[in-house]
């Protein structure tokens, strides 16, 4: 696992990240928070900025990995490493209810 500490933080839009203080983002405790809001929302530079923070095999495996993705997110993963829709883990798998109680 590369180690990020003597890598700059990536400097992000507030397009993707509006609701939070990016000054106060802990980008090594959240990397599949900062990566999956920027590939869903967040503009090309954005995008840039975690692939080189992040590298491309980590970011890779956090987008095939998540349990939720936006098909703007597949979209651009899909063309920036050769992805098929069989390989992202929320296409493959049958969604759970998460709020759900027996009583």
């Amino acid at each position: 696992m590369q180690s990020n500490s003597n890598i700059s933080k990536p400097s992000l839009s507030k397009r993707a990240f509006w609701d939070i203080d990016l000054k106060q983002l802990d980008f090594d405790r959240y990397p599949e928070f900062t990566v999956v809001r920027a590939m869903e929302r967040g503009t090309s530079s954005d995008i840039r900025e975690v692939i080189r923070y992040y590298g491309r095999d980590k970011v890779k495996y956090i987008l095939t990995n998540s349990d939720r993705l936006l098909p703007r997110a597949q979209v651009i993963s899909r063309r920036l490493f050769h992805l098929h829709n069989s390989d992202y883990k929320c296409s493959t798998e049958i969604p759970r209810a998460r709020n759900y109680s027996m009583f």
